[in-house]
């Protein structure tokens, strides 16, 4: 969980805190602290005790960050509540002010020690879009700001919950927080939940109070921590907080969060009070563009989720089904949004049925907070265990915890032996393969009784039989790089003995079943070391097996290591054809060891601007070049967006995408799994393979203030789609996900792959010579730790 800036003194005890707002008055502007461990903008802060001076105190902090000792003043004292087993207790959090000018204010951005480099000045005007883009770890910044003007700012407008007392430069928080009675719809629904006064001490102490303090607020990092606890997917943790900030002030106090605990908890009634309580939450959870309307697609959403709550299918045609005869129930336009009002109505008059078992969290809080009562109990010290959530990906078992994301612990699969005995010759080039049984000499008696697992019959036949589909394909492959120039672009491509007819037709085989293994991968794929990485391809068949034959010579099947290729196959080289049979035909034989993403080529609209669709055309004649160009694209229209390595590396074609897109990178798994029309299908798609890193000699004044303004992101003028990031993009998202690089491709590097961002960034580059230029080839293996880049001699 968070630990609260200030939070624990050498005994491991809560402290009394002093924070200061230095406002400079020359361009109202005030200055805030990024914090190392949230990313959030807070304000300078410093612990103490009861025994201490505070005002010496605080003058000497404001001292250390100025340079000058100014006059401070008294702006907010808040006192808190904090349960404990052994008595209650209050702690304190005193605001100071002080104002400085122009010159002190530049003396600030040099400032050395706890606060070297974390000072921040922001406009008074750019307050509510951070705290909007919740950026800071309390909402109560904005309201410090107007204590200190001593007038109410219309653009910082902020609301004051019900559950804090708020007076003039006085604010409490005490045990009145607790729910209790019958007498509002918000207390039978805590009622109805089970959650009483006991719990909820428990929450607020060990949930609430030890992520947020000094804050009175919750913000959406600090709720990112717990909620996924309760079996909610990360992707929908920013909707989440968004439901559950009723008064849109971008932070939640103890009872709103309260509130949002009962609404979703598994054992809370849905009937009377609290049934409509929750159907309005519900309706906010669904109206993801805050219009207060429920848009067609945001209706069809909550169907999909109504059916999966039912265990129906979710095929196209039983959805639109159900929205038809939903909204024909309704008498509303099918085209038509839907209100709070008439949602409400549709529910209770039991035309939108099912609403019981929607928006409910997978483990209540009362089971949670039992089985972690153990850690609850020890109070001060303030911390849960996050519980393991184990997510199955493919034949890969991996567990996420607080402390780690993603990391791969175990094989769900018990081992057994191949179908199939290789024997490498000498050369280390030619193979001869034998099943088991063959080999009498070697093999026991008791073996040969034993039954065989037919499907693993199949795979290994399918591998290493001469005569399936896929081999067959590479066979041909083969023949035609060995009959063509494939170094020369220029000369005619001729098939020799090889029928183009049969060849195609194999290659749309493969591309139907190849189709299928990408549909039923996630869109997130997590991989495990030693991996080699390949960028940029470009229909460059010659690098591509220069790249065999030194890495993986008698097949990836037969090679330690698995692949990952990160997009960009067809397009721009003359051989965009084969290379996509190599690919396809090897996922084909090995799944699970070759893995393939999305690149911004593997887009039907890109490729008419470019060679593979007349590539097609030319190699295989209209009408068999544009059934091999459909198929290939069709399985494109399915291929993962993105990877992990280890849970620490992560990969994709372009780069890290913008926080309002992907807060977290689980959010990547649901992206739709079929994208033939990705720009309109899915922003999150689209910036993943389209983004590039900032090159910091293009950094100009107007592009720094964008970025700035943004998050790290600016609009991607040399593509005209997408976005530019900062390493200071990269570097949040990279430490949001608990990764520590990130691997794309995109770009060509004259050395075949580009170090960048403070090391964070490697670009790799996998096609030498691209665009008859002179750089090189590269790749990146991942083993051990290490970022290893082997560059190729392709000479």
């Amino acid at each position: 969980m968070i630990m609260p800036i200030e939070k624990l003194s050498n005994s491991g005890h809560f402290t009394n805190v002093l924070s200061l707002l230095i406002n400079c008055s020359t361009d109202n502007s005030v200055m805030l602290i990024l914090e190392n461990v949230t990313n959030n903008f807070w304000v300078p802060s410093v612990k103490t005790d009861l025994n201490s001076s505070w005002s010496k105190l605080i003058i000497k902090e404001a001292q250390e960050i100025t340079a000058t000792k100014l006059p401070v003043r008294l702006l907010r004292l808040s006192k808190i509540w904090y349960p404990r087993p052994e008595g209650s207790l209050y702690l304190y959090h005193c605001v100071f002010q002080c104002d400085v000018d122009a010159n002190i204010k530049n003396k600030t951005k040099t400032v050395m020690g706890k606060y070297r480099g974390k000072v921040k000045w922001i406009a008074e005007t750019d307050l509510l879009s951070l705290s909007e883009n919740n950026s800071l770890k309390s909402p109560e910044i904005l309201e410090w700001c107007q204590l200190s003007k001593g007038t109410e700012l219309p653009q910082l407008k902020f609301e004051i919950p019900e559950d804090i007392i708020s007076c003039n430069n006085m604010c409490e928080v005490t045990k009145e927080i607790l729910v209790s009675g019958k007498t509002t719809d918000y207390q039978q629904l805590v009622q109805a939940s089970g959650i009483d006064k006991l719990a909820q001490e428990d929450i607020y102490r060990a949930l609430f109070f030890n992520s947020c303090y000094p804050a009175i607020y919750m913000n959406l990092k600090a709720f990112s921590t717990l909620i996924p606890n309760l079996g909610w997917p990360k992707s929908q943790i920013p909707f989440l907080f968004k439901c559950a900030d009723v008064t849109n002030r971008f932070g939640l106090s103890f009872r709103e969060f309260l509130y949002f605990l009962a609404i979703v908890d598994p054992n809370t009634g849905h009937a009377g009070a609290s049934a409509e309580l929750r159907c309005r939450y519900i309706f906010k959870y669904y109206d993801r563009d805050e219009d207060r309307l429920l848009k067609p697609e945001e209706f069809r959403n909550l169907i999909i989720d109504l059916r999966k709550s039912k265990k129906l299918l979710l095929d196209a045609g039983s959805i639109t089904k159900d929205l038809q005869d939903t909204y024909k129930a309704l008498g509303v336009l099918e085209k038509q949004p839907l209100n709070l009002k008439d949602f409400l109505r549709g529910v209770c008059d039991l035309k939108i049925r099912g609403t019981s078992h929607l928006f409910r969290s997978v483990t209540g809080i009362i089971k949670y907070l039992k089985d972690n009562e153990r850690s609850i109990s020890s109070g001060e010290q303030g911390v849960l265990p996050v519980k393991s959530v184990l997510e199955l990906s493919g034949e890969q078992c991996r567990v996420t915890s607080d402390k780690q994301s993603s990391i791969p612990i175990q094989k769900n699969f018990d081992y057994e032996i191949a179908f199939h005995a290789v024997k490498i010759q000498k050369s280390g080039q030619a193979i001869n393969i034998n099943e088991m049984s063959e080999i009498r000499e070697a093999v026991s008696s008791t073996y040969l009784k034993q039954p065989i697992n037919e499907k693993a019959k199949r795979i290994s036949l399918n591998i290493f039989s001469q005569r399936s589909v896929s081999n067959e394909v590479l066979k041909g492959l083969r023949y035609l790089t060995t009959i063509n120039n494939v170094k020369d672009t220029k000369t005619s491509y001729i098939w020799g003995q090889l029928d183009p007819l049969v060849y195609g037709r194999q290659l749309i085989q493969i591309c139907n079943q190849v189709r299928e293994i990408f549909r039923n991968e996630p869109r997130l794929l997590q991989l495990t070391s030693p991996v080699y990485i390949m960028g940029d391809l470009h229909g460059n068949i010659a690098d591509l097996l220069y790249f065999e034959r030194t890495l993986w010579h008698i097949g990836p099947g037969l090679s330690p290591c698995n692949l990952l290729f990160l997009g960009d196959y067809v397009d721009r080289g003359s051989y965009s054809m084969e290379v996509i049979s190599y690919l396809f035909s090897y996922k084909l034989q090995n799944p699970n060891k070759v893995s393939l993403l999305r690149g911004n080529h593997e887009i039907r609209e890109v490729q008419k601007m470019f060679t593979f669709y007349k590539e097609c055309h030319l190699k295989l004649g209209d009408k068999l070049g544009n059934e091999v160009w459909n198929a290939v694209n069709n399985a494109f229209d399915t291929m993962p967006i993105a990877a992990t390595v280890d849970g620490k590396i992560f990969c994709c074609h372009g780069g890290v995408p913008p926080p309002w897109l992907c807060p977290v990178i689980s959010a990547i798994n649901d992206i739709p799994t079929v994208l033939n029309q990705p720009n309109q299908q899915s922003s999150l798609a689209w910036e993943l393979m389209w983004n590039d890193p900032v090159k910091p000699k293009t950094v100009n004044d107007k592009l720094a203030m964008e970025l700035l303004a943004n998050e790290g992101f600016a609009a991607n003028a040399r593509r005209g789609t997408a976005h530019i990031f900062s390493v200071e993009a990269l570097e949040r998202f990279l430490k949001a996900n608990q990764l520590t690089h990130l691997i794309r491709a995109h770009e060509v590097a004259q050395a075949g792959f580009q170090v960048q961002q403070k090391g964070r960034l490697l670009t790799v580059f996998s096609s030498s010579k691209y665009c008859n230029g002179n750089n090189d080839a590269a790749c990146i293996m991942v083993d051990q730790g290490k970022l290893r880049i082997l560059c190729l001699e392709t000479e």
